[in-house]
């Protein structure tokens, strides 16, 4: 345990605001893969994950080809073919809510980010029944033949891309229905994405539950009103309810219903949560009992927020980094390849040269437990491994056998650093074993 350990020296704490700690930065050069040898041909060459951070007083600028370390494709019978896309997001530090009369619409294309650097888009596909504006189809439904095992798939300009909750990075993540959901990216807002399990109360009290979103199909059997109880001329009638067109597979086929649910019209709500315990707006990724995706998936019809429009668009997503902007580099954890029998490559960042670090690992949950240094993110029954010693950039990667006996277990790290200049500790980290 880390507590066994003792050094004089304290670490000075390491930089707090979520909006910049909480992506997957790629910390060895992990490329994408692919089980497929045509699509692995083209992302094993590629970058995976956010590649770089930069921030400032007002925003942190996100780096990222838009691949990401989980498996990717193949996409059959979609014919597109993933390529890099050269991101740089750009998300406000400072949110800022909307009134309800000056709220954004998500547009086509992305309309937020996931702490991979892939985009996510709303919920249509860019079609509607006979091309006439009104009955919008649902991506989820109309194109899901298409998502790979990651639940993504590239569209024609190679843009991968999420319309729901991404399995294996939820994952990589360490989603679980026992502990609070972690951040799965950033709306463009700048309010948080959170997985499926939040607090029960918004006061952060009542233990662990799953959010349930507030919209709702309709009780209808032919489309031929709107859920705003608008009546449509028969040219704008949709099909009716059928094998071939059953309900939900229209966006138009849900209606918010309030109350009935966690969340508001836009997939969200004000809450404490374990990154912002003063509380903050943030969005869920929402799922039924069975894992399943369920509407609006994401983001709402419309942000909360004020939106950064920098983001938006054909062009959106390549914002310029301030010459003033400051790197960020703090010591963090990256693990990938963390299957049941398999060995997993966790690699460490942001240690101080030539330190000598212990990594702390646990099955039973995130703490916090007390160490001389401070508490540290690990229930205290964890278990250490180490001593390892980073090289002279502050790097370490270390290769770590993993029980065939453990799959769908969640584990949680967190790694201490000693040096001549003081103690670190790390950004905590969490996956569950595939």
């Amino acid at each position: 345990m880390l507590t066994t350990l003792i050094l004089p020296l304290l670490c000075p704490p390491f930089f707090q605001d979520p909006a910049i700690t909480q992506w997957r930065r790629n910390l060895d050069g992990t490329t994408g893969t692919s089980s497929s040898a045509t699509v692995n041909q083209v992302v094993g060459s590629i970058e995976a994950d956010v590649t770089g951070e930069f921030y400032g007083n007002r925003y942190v600028f996100v780096d990222a080809a838009g691949v990401p370390s989980h498996e990717v494709g193949p996409w059959n019978p979609n014919p597109n073919m993933i390529a890099g896309q050269n991101w740089t997001w750009r998300i406000p530090l400072n949110p800022t809510a909307a009134s309800v009369s000056q709220r954004t619409w998500t547009p086509m294309g992305q309309i937020a980010v996931a702490s991979n650097g892939v985009p996510f888009y709303n919920a249509k596909d860019g079609f509607s029944y006979l091309n006439r504006g009104v009955w919008f189809q649902n991506a989820n439904v109309f194109e899901s033949v298409s998502f790979d095992v990651g639940i993504g798939h590239p569209q024609r300009q190679g843009v991968y891309h999420y319309h729901q909750a991404p399995r294996l990075l939820l994952n990589q993540r360490g989603n679980n229905a026992q502990y609070h959901s972690l951040i799965m990216g950033y709306a463009f807002d700048g309010y948080p994405i959170y997985g499926p399990y939040g607090f029960a109360n918004t006061d952060g009290t009542g233990g662990i539950h799953r959010m349930e979103s507030g919209y709702q199909m309709r009780n209808i059997t032919t489309r031929r009103t709107l859920p705003d109880g608008t009546s449509l001329s028969p040219y704008y009638w949709g099909p009716d309810i059928s094998i071939n067109y059953p309900l939900g597979c229209y966006l138009e086929d849900y209606e918010f219903v309030a109350a009935s649910g966690d969340l508001d019209e836009c997939n969200g709500r004000f809450a404490v949560t374990p990154e912002y315990p003063q509380g903050t707006y943030t969005y869920f990724l929402t799922q039924n009992s069975n894992g399943d995706a369920v509407y609006p998936y994401v983001i709402g019809p419309q942000y909360y927020g004020v939106v950064d429009t920098a983001n938006l668009g054909p062009n959106g997503g390549h914002s310029n980094i301030p010459s003033g902007a400051t790197e960020y580099s703090g010591f963090a954890i990256y693990a990938n390849d963390v299957v049941a029998g398999g060995t997993a490559q966790i690699s460490l960042a942001g240690a101080y040269p030539g330190a000598k670090i212990y990594l702390g690992y646990s099955a039973f949950g995130p703490g916090p437990s007390s160490t001389p240094w401070g508490d540290i993110a690990l229930d205290a029954q964890h278990s250490a491994l180490g001593p390892f010693h980073a090289d002279a950039q502050g790097k370490l990667t270390i290769q770590a056998a993993i029980p065939g006996s453990i799959s769908g277990t969640t584990l949680y790290s967190q790694a201490i650093a000693f040096s001549a200049i003081g103690v670190q500790i790390s950004e905590p980290g969490r996956v569950t074993v595939e």
